[in-house]
């Protein structure tokens, strides 16, 4: 129990505190202290029991400054300036959503150019272990969109808030809790993964990762990695190329501690940040599963459910970034990634309250970060603007709808056509998809927009029965919609429950 006071990190100068609904405000303090908060002239009063406090702020409109005052019998203990009320985005995920506006292909212009001032983000410190009975004190504040800072946001996160706010017109605030090579699985709970028996795999894997486990060893282990990380950034900061400086040192040794543990994350950063007042949540992760793919449906949609519990509201928008193209193991044509895209395509369609984000264009194809985060972003922030603030606009690419059969060809049909079907400014010819008979194997086909269709046909193959499209871990699949929003992978015969 905590013997003095003590007011969590979050709530920290600079705030974006979540508009129109009621704001959890907590801390640390003894037992019985009785503790009066103020914002705006509106008072709300609590008591610490076991050695924790919590507050509730009334609801507020949009707008700012504001202060927000802790007190307890007439004695100020905290105060908390520039506060303003607006929407509130947790950004979750992996490498891609850590990525750093520095390191992005527009840094340059960014960070010159970042001028928001309501446009804030906080990011939730790295936590790999935290023994249970001595709780790490959370160093971390609020950050203003200004070159000073902006080099450090979450280039997709940064992105999306500035489509947000130039739409909406309201402070935005970015709540970054992301670790890159992370899995699925160690930003959920025990109970997600053991409630489906097909997920037990996660921590079975992890079991014998670390059986036998010996820290001496580990040790040793660990500081050559260290050291060859060390290498790598001082390589990298002196100016090597990327050929020069070859692949980044990965995987890390693994350890009963490790940050790649099942529910490891979850634990020691996600919950730190439980009930701040959200808007929604974006994600942008699944490279790590793309080795368990047909099972990142089952584990997307576990995550999902739980995040919302944590905050108790199963309509929490959560907003999401599909694969993009990649050469994966060296495997360009491998399946691995085309599986894990159309596992989040089954959660977009099956989860209510979700949106995703089709990037397949924005690829590289042997670089697992693409640099160009501004239409990630970009389109992140359109999901949002069109199923969460209900603006008139289309944030989805061409959607696979039925096939029928012609004459030998394939003719496909899609939902969201908006200005009909094409091909990017630059293509000659649309490419990406294959077609197979009832029996026989896939081949590349010859494919033509015919009005809001596309037809696919093959000269060898008489009596065509199905097709697919950007069916491989790389793709240069090409076809959009009139807006330029690209159609995501699909196959028309999905057999996956």
């Amino acid at each position: 129990m905590s013997n003095r006071f003590q007011l969590h990190a979050i709530f920290s100068d600079g705030m974006i505190l979540q508009r129109n609904q009621e704001n959890p405000v907590w801390g640390k303090g003894p037992d019985g202290m009785q503790l009066t908060l103020e914002c705006q002239g509106q008072q709300v009063q609590t008591i610490s029991v076991n050695g924790k406090w919590q507050a509730i702020l009334p609801a507020s409109e949009a707008g700012g400054p504001h202060i927000l005052t802790v007190s307890s019998e007439g004695r100020q203990l905290a105060t908390v300036h520039d506060v303003y009320f607006g929407d509130v985005w947790l950004a979750g995920g992996q490498s891609n959503m850590e990525w750093k506006v520095r390191d992005t292909s527009h840094a340059q212009a960014d960070i010159a150019e970042a001028n928001f001032p309501l446009i804030r983000h906080f990011e939730v410190p790295r936590l790999e272990w935290e023994n249970p009975s001595e709780v790490t004190f959370m160093n971390a504040t609020w950050k203003k969109a200004a070159p000073e800072n902006v080099p450090d946001f979450s280039a997709v996160a940064y992105h999306f808030a500035q489509h947000i706010q130039a739409s909406e017109g309201v402070p935005i605030g970015i709540i970054g809790c992301y670790w890159g090579g992370t899995s699925a699985s160690s930003w959920v709970s025990e109970a997600t993964i053991s409630q489906q028996p097909e997920l037990q795999v996660y921590v079975d894997s992890f079991q014998e990762q670390v059986k036998d486990f010996d820290w001496d060893a580990f040790a040793i282990i660990r500081q050559a990695y260290d050291q060859s990380t060390a290498d790598y950034e001082s390589r990298k900061a002196a100016g090597a190329s990327d050929e020069e400086l070859g692949g980044y040192p990965w995987p890390p040794p693994m350890s009963p501690h490790s940050f790649m543990r099942p529910s490891g994350l979850y634990e020691t950063m996600l919950l730190k940040v439980v009930p701040y007042g959200l808007k929604g949540f974006i994600f942008y992760q699944g490279e790590s599963d793309a080795g368990r793919a047909e099972l990142y449906d089952k584990l997307l949609t576990g995550l999902i459910h739980n995040w919302r519990s944590l905050w108790h509201n199963d309509h929490l928008p959560f907003h999401f970034v599909q694969l993009t193209s990649y050469c994966s193991d060296g495997n360009p044509d491998g399946e691995s990634w085309p599986l894990l895209r159309e596992s989040q395509a089954i959660v977009n369609e099956r989860v209510t309250h979700t949106g995703m984000a089709v990037t397949l264009d924005c690829g590289e194809r042997d670089d697992i970060h693409p640099r160009d985060k501004r239409t990630v972003g970009y389109r992140l922030a359109l999901t949002a603007l069109e199923h969460v603030y209900g603006r008139e606009l289309t944030s989805s690419g061409p959607v696979y709808r039925e096939l029928h059969i012609e004459d030998g060809r394939i003719v496909l049909h899609f939902d969201h056509t908006d200005g009909g079907l094409e091909l990017p400014a630059g293509s000659e010819q649309l490419i990406g998809f294959q077609i197979a008979a009832e029996e026989g194997p896939f081949l590349t086909a010859e494919a033509s927009i015919v009005g809001n269709t596309v037809e696919v046909w093959h000269p060898e193959i008489t009596k065509p029965a199905k097709a697919r499209y950007a069916w491989t871990n790389y793709t240069e699949a090409n076809l959009v919609n009139g807006l330029g929003l690209p159609a995501g992978t699909f196959r028309t015969h999905v057999t996956r429950e």
